[in-house]
């Protein structure tokens, strides 16, 4: 099989057009992706003088470093940073924590339930997550937790929670054989040993991959930071840059938004950095089963 696989082209022999195409179309992908990323660090080092060119100056004359030097001086971004890595953080721990034994007992053990808590898991993932806004911000506000990284924190919760359990199911019924599970209970072993000894380890890989998906979500959040933190010392990123955008927006001051857009994208670019490894593998686990 593997060898017939490899005759095929897959990893063997290619013609040099076919070769060539592959190049281009990935070439051209990656140009797609990565060139509003490049104008946006060009932007940010460009003097004022050469922001509304026409037509647009791709390479500044001189690269104006002091510009993340005065936003740093001017925005507490450190503090919002740290908003958004600490609530958009504790939302995929305890996200992950809970989807994850949800996820488990979903793919491993056939409950009456079952079927009806799947369904229900996947309505929620067809309800755009502004239509309970407002009564979610009611019981938030009667809760006394508007203005509170905790109030933050579980409506990061209760949006990752759903995705995270169906992925994460995905994950344990192609990594965990009947056989194993059998095995285990045959030696004793409870349910929650289980999860903890056996199931957890061997889909450690889609565990990362979906703790980073978790985290993103919250990272990436604007519109509830946005409603349920007022205080400045608490807000996020995304609502830290869209004040200082709001407040020096003009033309003239461009360079200056471009320059906490790049220093907003550094954390989670760190992050991938770290996890691409253990990101690939498990987004790619469970494709070939046994």
């Amino acid at each position: 099989m593997a060898q017939r696989i490899s005759a095929s082209g897959i990893g063997g022999n290619r013609s040099f057009s076919d070769r060539l195409v592959c190049f281009l179309v990935i070439g051209l992908a990656t140009i797609f992706v990565i060139f509003p990323y490049f104008w946006m660090v060009m932007t940010s080092l460009k003097p004022a003088e050469e922001i509304m060119l026409s037509p647009p100056v791709w390479i500044p004359s001189k690269f104006m470093w002091e510009n993340y030097i005065k936003v740093w001086n001017t925005v507490p971004l450190g503090r919002y940073i740290g908003n958004s890595v600490f609530t958009a953080g504790m939302g995929a721990v305890i996200g992950l924590a809970l989807s994850t034994s949800a996820a488990f007992s979903l793919a491993c053990f056939k409950t009456k339930i079952r079927k009806i808590s799947i369904a229900l898991f996947l309505f929620t993932q067809l309800i755009p997550f502004t239509l309970p806004f407002v009564s979610f911000y009611m019981m938030m506000h009667s809760a006394k937790l508007t203005n509170t990284y905790e109030g933050l924190i579980i409506a990061y919760c209760i949006w990752s929670i759903p995705f995270c359990t169906l992925t994460m199911r995905s994950y344990f019924e192609q990594a965990l054989p009947v056989s194993l599970l059998e095995s285990a209970r045959i030696d004793g072993c409870s349910k929650f040993g289980m999860y903890w000894r056996i199931g957890l380890p061997l889909v450690l890989p889609g565990l990362v991959a979906t703790t980073i998906f978790a985290f993103i979500t919250g990272w990436n959040d604007f519109v509830w930071a946005s409603v349920m933190l007022v205080d400045n010392t608490k807000k996020t990123a995304a609502i830290g840059i869209y004040d200082y955008v709001g407040q020096f927006g003009s033309n003239v001051n461009k360079a200056l938004s471009m320059t906490t857009a790049v220093l907003i994208t550094i954390p989670t670019m760190v992050l991938f950095g770290f996890m691409q490894k253990h990101l690939v593998s498990g987004l790619t686990a469970g494709a070939v089963k046994g």
